[in-house]
């Protein structure tokens, strides 16, 4: 009849240790071996486990070369992955590409996981779930989310030939000539919503006006004298714009007046380029078409708004016209040359 060896202390610690704390077949042959201790035979144990005769003979034989650590499993590798690096490649490739141009019989304008599934079995031998796929995808860095919408790119054919224009003509009207960017932007009582630190849960009530009040701001920067000018008037219209450039020539009574804008409707007015015909002493010059970011005084709207209406209530439009004094009365002219970008 086998019986293990005697145990001694510190194996019979071990094995008890691991009877509690092991699980599965470890725990059940750290059993095997106290049981043999105690002078249980062969048979008796195979039948209290349910296994054969052999299985508890060899784990006895396993103990009694290696001690204890000799009835743990020795490591595995696993089962090989479904989805190799080449599934994974696979897999970022079709993400690239429209679901009909790699499956004409796909009815969907976007890929699923099941569709992704079926186009994997399509393309080769291997055969994948869904949860898979989902795996691979998000170790690929991928997320499940709604799109947004965004305006498509756009660019002037003729950006390059009008900059250049802008630029030859600063250059003939000579150094005496006043170079101002002009642009228009809106201030309302209704408050200008920005992000900002709130308390989770405590989302910030930002109040709104019983009315909405709106005025239109005409700012103009002076390039060379760094100076700044602007117009309140109650809207944005071709007539608004033209008392802007008649308020130019006001300021700058005998000089030429180069005005630099963007291609927004009431510049491009017909009545405008009819007044502007019949003061030579005013040059009128257009920006590349979708280029108002070329604007200097874009970012001068955006750090007044930013400074004084963003997430704030005006009791009244005249409070918000008087803080939208103070913040130009308050603005250097080398700030103003900062803040558009003419300087670092």
């Amino acid at each position: 009849m086998i019986y293990v060896r005697p145990l001694t202390d510190d194996e019979e610690t071990e094995l008890k240790r691991m009877t509690r704390q092991e699980i599965g077949r470890v725990s059940q042959r750290a059993q095997m071996i106290l049981l043999s201790g105690q002078r249980r035979t062969v048979p008796e144990i195979a039948v209290i486990f349910g296994s054969s005769r052999a299985t508890v003979r060899f784990w006895i034989r396993q103990f009694e070369a290696d001690g204890p650590a000799a009835l743990y499993d020795d490591p595995r590798s696993g089962r090989p992955r479904k989805v190799t690096p080449q599934i994974d490649a696979t897999l970022a490739r079709m993400l690239g590409q429209d679901p009909q141009q790699v499956q004409a019989s796909f009815l969907a304008t976007f890929w699923t996981t099941a569709m992704l599934v079926l186009a994997l079995s399509l393309a080769g031998p291997i055969q994948v779930c869904r949860t898979t796929v989902r795996n691979a995808l998000q170790r690929l860095k991928l997320r499940w989310g709604r799109p947004r919408l965004a305006m498509p790119p756009k660019t002037d054919p003729e950006k390059a030939r009008k900059q250049w224009l802008i630029a030859e003509a600063v250059i003939t009207a000579g150094p005496d000539a006043v170079v101002v960017y002009a642009d228009e932007s809106r201030v309302q009582t209704l408050p200008l919503l920005r992000a900002m630190w709130q308390w989770v849960g405590q989302q910030i009530r930002i109040p709104t006006p019983g009315s909405n009040s709106v005025r239109a701001l005409f700012g103009a920067l002076a390039i060379r004298s760094r100076a700044w000018h602007y117009l309140v008037r109650p809207k944005m219209r071709k007539e608004d714009f033209i008392a802007f450039l008649e308020e130019l020539l006001t300021i700058y009574p005998r000089q030429v007046i180069m005005v630099i804008v963007d291609n927004y409707s009431s510049h491009t007015a017909h009545d405008v380029a009819d007044w502007v015909a019949t003061h030579p002493r005013l040059q009128l010059h257009f920006l590349p078409k979708y280029c108002s970011h070329l604007n200097p005084v874009e970012q001068i709207w955006l750090r007044m708004k930013g400074q004084i209406a963003a997430n704030r209530l005006y009791g009244s439009i005249r409070l918000l016209l008087d803080a939208v004094d103070r913040f130009f009365a308050q603005m250097t002219p080398a700030q103003a040359l900062i803040w558009a970008g003419a300087e670092t």
